[in-house]
């Protein structure tokens, strides 16, 4: 929700809200699994809308809303290192994602993942996931480098934290636990401890 002077809620225009719902729609039903009119439903936007902010259809609309989870999660970890070191943050990810898994009751997953299974012929929403990926590791990457760990080491314990994840959210919501999760966090967390 935007804000204007005097502190007044400004509702989302259609591009904004297109973005949110296919966000919203592709955490629960996959990209093959959402078509233009749940995304047009959701949102409560005219068929026009789409072709207007997005000319490339639903293929553009689905790589920009995955761009824009990819950041925003992006600037949660960034805001979320100001609370303490890696293992803190991993920790701290890892419980929000449980605890948002369990509130859907296991129904809503990664956007970024799910972007990253589309179908070939996707090939604009997959380099949207894969552009996402790389940016949680760049900024675990440079977290883990500022606690004194080598460039490569860093870069790479950064990869497999996102992979950890990432995989234990699959397992959670396929599942229907978030063991899969409280394991992820155990172990990166010692493991974060034996390469500090």
């Amino acid at each position: 929700m935007v804000y204007e002077k005097g502190l007044r809620p400004v509702p989302p225009g259609p591009r904004e809200r297109l973005i949110i719902s296919a966000i919203e729609l592709v955490r629960a039903r996959g990209v093959d699994g959402t078509g233009l009119t749940e995304l047009l439903e959701h949102s409560r936007t005219a068929r026009r809308s789409i072709y207007q902010h997005f000319p490339g259809g639903k293929a553009e609309l689905i790589a920009t809303s995955t761009a824009a989870a990819g950041a925003w999660l992006r600037r949660a970890l960034r805001d979320l290192e100001g609370q303490g070191d890696v293992a803190s943050v991993v920790r701290t990810l890892v419980g929000q994602v449980a605890q948002n898994l369990a509130a859907t009751d296991y129904t809503l997953g990664c956007p970024i993942a799910a972007a990253a299974a589309a179908a070939p012929d996707a090939a604009g929403v997959r380099q949207a996931a894969a552009t996402a990926f790389a940016s949680w590791t760049d900024e675990l990457a440079a977290a883990l480098e500022r606690e004194g760990r080598p460039v490569d080491q860093a870069r790479s314990l950064a990869g497999f934290i996102v992979s950890a994840v990432e995989g234990a959210l699959l397992r959670a919501r396929c599942s229907g636990s978030t063991e899969p999760l409280d394991e992820a966090a155990t172990h990166l967390t010692s493991l974060l401890a034996t390469t500090a």
